[in-house]
């Protein structure tokens, strides 16, 4: 683990031109951008709003489940973009707390994944049940229905659990932006000089006002932090607190929690690639320098090592207690592609950044970045459906196949996310300018 303890480079914000990352949020949109974003857009109104029709309209025997694999690619797709979620705010909270120097370029990026993400996790577990109309009746309204929601249910910790993390990391997210919408309302004119003036809460500076801003935000990254942690864990509760093979092991909450701060790390770094190479007119381009794709790369590289310690671990402790010495024993029948996929993606793949050039390559991340990314959703259908179709019993033992509702649901949800994110990159700064007029600040007394 040396590769984490060298000292941080420093991040040469003094030539991050803070008026130009201004300039690109009240800039005019684009035809590209919109051509983009509308066609996120209908992707996920096609994908999500037509499955739900269906589902609604027809029952969940529209998707691919039955009466042996009754969890499909709906839950899938939910563990793999809580993960997703999970991890933006986790990043941007221990960077906050560990007093990164290289937090700036990548805490927003993070935290606006974690809001996006959530909202598209969110989408699965409603439609899942079939009826969708009566998703409110998992709210604590006794007086309204006339009963309380089952605790005992683990559909109810995953309400309560995730609903609770997503408010607090978009008051998180909102109390960092404070600063930038001043800044935005300063320079704005008219009606959108309205509307951030709304939305900056009567921020004028002061250093009344900055000393309550730091507290704040050091008190929800305290919070978040553990918080994380405990979130992802009751997630993996789902599965490790039932008696099906492949799913009752104690190291699921772990094994959950480390899955998902990889697959995080890498879909930032695929964020930072994108918006570094659509945004390069705002200064994005000098702010994500190979020093920050440097120090993410080994953050990725160390979470890989960390994977692989648990694959090994699983596959270990099953043999050690007198049990099959197949990969992963309980989720079978074992099929090659989705093994090598998975330990490929998130294990192997990874390794090339043990070298500096390749860490800072930023082909080399990208193809990494995708391949820990399929190899973490090959891992959720691993666990999820392959567990399913195997069985104690031979008579229970089932197949599965996607449906084009299925298929249909997980193309919209990727059009959701892009679409979520794109609107809110142009709502507010990438960065968060008051750092980056910090850190200037800083370098300016120093040199003089």
């Amino acid at each position: 683990m040396q590769i984490m303890n060298r000292p941080a480079p420093s991040v040469p914000t003094a030539d991050i031109p803070v008026e130009a990352m201004l300039a690109e949020v009240r800039k005019p949109l684009g035809p590209v951008w919109w051509s983009v974003f509308l066609a996120s857009a209908l992707l996920a109104a096609w994908g999500i709003g037509w499955s739900s029709w269906r589902i609604a309209a027809e029952g969940v025997g529209v998707l691919g489940v039955n009466n042996n694999v009754v969890w499909g690619l709906d839950i899938v797709h939910f563990v793999f973009w809580i993960g997703l979620g999970h991890a933006g705010t986790l990043i941007s909270a221990v960077l906050l707390l560990t007093r990164q120097s290289w937090r700036s370029p990548i805490a927003r990026g993070a935290e606006q994944m974690t809001l996006c993400a959530v909202i598209c996790a969110a989408v699965f577990p409603v439609v899942h049940v079939g009826r969708v109309w009566m998703a409110w009746m998992a709210s604590p309204l006794p007086e309204v229905s006339g009963i309380w929601p089952d605790m005992a249910s683990p559909l109810m910790w995953d309400v309560m659990a995730v609903s609770t993390y997503f408010l607090l990391s978009l008051l998180y997210w909102y109390i960092g932006l404070v600063p930038d919408f001043a800044l935005l309302r300063d320079c704005c004119k008219g009606r959108l000089r309205r509307r951030y003036g709304w939305l900056a809460l009567g921020w004028q500076g002061t250093g009344r006002q900055w000393r309550a801003y730091e507290k704040a935000s050091l008190l929800f990254a305290v919070i978040l932090t553990p918080l994380v942690v405990s979130v992802h864990s009751v997630v993996s509760f789902d599965f490790s607190v039932t008696q099906v093979p492949g799913w009752h092991q104690s190291i699921f909450p772990p094994y959950f929690v480390g899955g998902a701060i990889l697959s995080g790390m890498a879909m930032v770094q695929l964020i930072l690639l994108g918006v570094r190479r659509l945004m390069a007119g705002s200064g994005v381009r000098r702010a994500v320098t190979p020093a920050i794709l440097d120090l993410s790369s080994r953050f990725v590289l160390a979470l890989s090592l960390v994977m692989g310690a648990m694959y090994l671990w699983e596959h270990l402790a099953a043999i050690l207690n007198g049990g099959s010495p197949e990969p992963f024993p309980g989720r079978n029948p074992v099929n090659a592609v989705f093994l090598i996929v998975m330990v490929a993606g998130n294990v192997a793949l990874p390794q090339l950044f043990w070298f500096r050039s390749l860490r800072t390559n930023r082909w080399v991340i990208a193809a990494v970045a995708l391949g820990v990314l399929a190899g973490m959703w090959m891992e959720r259908f691993w666990i999820v459906v392959n567990s399913l179709k195997a069985s104690l019993l031979a008579a229970n033992i089932g197949e599965y196949f996607p449906s084009v509702t299925d298929l249909a649901m997980m193309a919209g949800s990727v059009g959701l996310f892009m679409a979520l994110y794109m609107a809110l990159v142009r709502v507010a700064p990438f960065f968060s300018l008051c750092d980056v007029r910090e850190q200037q600040s800083l370098n300016k007394e120093g040199g003089a």
